[in-house]
Protein backbone atom coordinates (compact mmCIF):
# COMPACT_ATOMS: atom_id res chain seq x y z
CA UNK A 1 0.00 0.00 0.00
CA UNK A 2 1.52 3.12 -1.28
CA UNK A 3 -0.89 5.79 0.48
CA UNK A 4 -2.56 5.79 3.99
CA UNK A 5 -5.73 3.75 3.80
CA UNK A 6 -8.89 4.94 5.18
CA UNK A 7 -8.55 2.64 8.43
CA UNK A 8 -4.76 4.35 8.97
CA UNK A 9 -5.93 7.68 9.21
CA UNK A 10 -8.73 7.17 11.90
CA UNK A 11 -5.91 5.34 14.10
CA UNK A 12 -3.60 7.91 13.58
CA UNK A 13 -6.48 10.32 14.57
CA UNK A 14 -7.27 8.09 17.52
CA UNK A 15 -3.56 7.94 18.69
CA UNK A 16 -3.04 11.89 18.24
CA UNK A 17 -5.47 12.51 21.20
CA UNK A 18 -4.80 8.96 23.21
CA UNK A 19 -2.49 9.87 26.41
CA UNK A 20 -1.99 6.47 27.38
CA UNK A 21 1.14 4.55 26.34
CA UNK A 22 -0.67 1.25 26.17
CA UNK A 23 -3.89 2.69 24.40
CA UNK A 24 -0.87 4.38 21.99
CA UNK A 25 0.72 0.95 21.71
CA UNK A 26 -2.46 -0.98 20.96
CA UNK A 27 -3.77 1.50 18.28
CA UNK A 28 -0.27 1.22 16.60
CA UNK A 29 -0.63 -3.07 16.69
CA UNK A 30 -3.90 -3.29 15.49
CA UNK A 31 -2.69 -0.87 12.45
CA UNK A 32 0.21 -3.32 12.00
CA UNK A 33 -2.46 -6.33 12.14
CA UNK A 34 -5.05 -5.24 9.63
CA UNK A 35 -2.18 -4.70 7.45
CA UNK A 36 -1.11 -7.93 8.04
CA UNK A 37 -4.70 -9.74 7.21
CA UNK A 38 -5.10 -7.28 3.81
CA UNK A 39 -1.55 -8.57 2.61
CA UNK A 40 -2.47 -12.17 3.51
CA UNK A 41 -6.38 -11.35 1.59
CA UNK A 42 -4.41 -10.39 -1.62
CA UNK A 43 -2.00 -13.27 -1.49
CA UNK A 44 -4.90 -15.57 -1.55
CA UNK A 45 -6.96 -13.47 -3.93
CA UNK A 46 -3.56 -13.75 -6.25
CA UNK A 47 -2.94 -17.52 -5.15
CA UNK A 48 -6.97 -18.40 -6.10
CA UNK A 49 -6.29 -16.10 -9.67
CA UNK A 50 -3.52 -18.30 -10.41
CA UNK A 51 -4.90 -21.43 -10.23
CA UNK A 52 -7.96 -20.57 -12.50
CA UNK A 53 -5.37 -20.12 -14.98
CA UNK A 54 -3.68 -22.62 -14.48
CA UNK A 55 -5.36 -26.04 -16.33
CA UNK A 56 -2.91 -28.30 -14.35
CA UNK A 57 -4.63 -27.05 -11.10
CA UNK A 58 -7.79 -27.90 -12.28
Amino acid sequence: MTDKSWFDEEVDKLKKDETSFTNRALLEHTKCLIREQDKRIQQLQDELDGRTWSPDKW
